[in-house]
């Protein structure tokens, strides 16, 4: 079974990155991906991994993946073979200990130049649409910031929720 898909092998890989690599960010990268692109709509759009871009003159193309703030972690794009395709949303990931805090300059940028954000530190997941908030769902909390220990959901229910909300996104209209 896909880890995107399994509640149980997402909460350990979760803590396997808290404990084994301090909860890190860029360890959440691949899971989150793994997620999006595993979604029902997944395949038919182009998630790409922009968080260690700079700006380029040389490439015009690049610039039109970031925000007032900087790049954001992930772009969404067209499913297409080609330089300039459509920027449909943004990822943004944080560590699971800091809180998604929706007052951040950074997260503020990117819902005002990109019409999808998807924002999540692995535990809570909230997705704006038109800077809306669509839905915000939280698979547990950290309780032990130091020692990185998460307190999850019991019901599967939660988990179910969030990939059937995650899903729903149209990123393609």
């Amino acid at each position: 079974m896909s880890l995107s898909r399994n509640f149980e092998e997402y909460k350990e890989e979760i803590e396997l990155s808290c404990i084994q690599n301090r909860g890190v960010e860029i360890e959440l990268y691949s899971i989150i991906a793994c997620i999006i692109r595993e979604s029902i709509l997944g395949r038919n759009i182009s998630v790409r991994d922009v968080s260690n871009r700079r700006s380029s003159n040389s490439y015009a193309y690049i610039n039109n993946y970031k925000s007032d703030s900087g790049f954001p972690d992930f772009i969404i794009l067209e499913r297409k073979k080609d330089f300039n395709v459509r920027v449909l949303g943004c990822i943004e990931v944080k560590m699971p200990s800091i809180s998604l805090n929706l007052d951040n300059c950074q997260i503020k940028a990117h819902r005002r130049r990109f019409n999808k954000v998807l924002y999540t530190n692995g535990i809570e997941w909230i997705y704006f649409e038109n800077e809306n908030k669509v839905f915000d769902v939280s698979l547990g909390k950290m309780i032990d910031k130091n020692k990185l220990k998460i307190e999850w959901e019991q019901e599967e229910n939660t988990w179910n929720k969030l990939l059937k909300k995650i899903d729903e996104i149209k990123w393609i209209e």
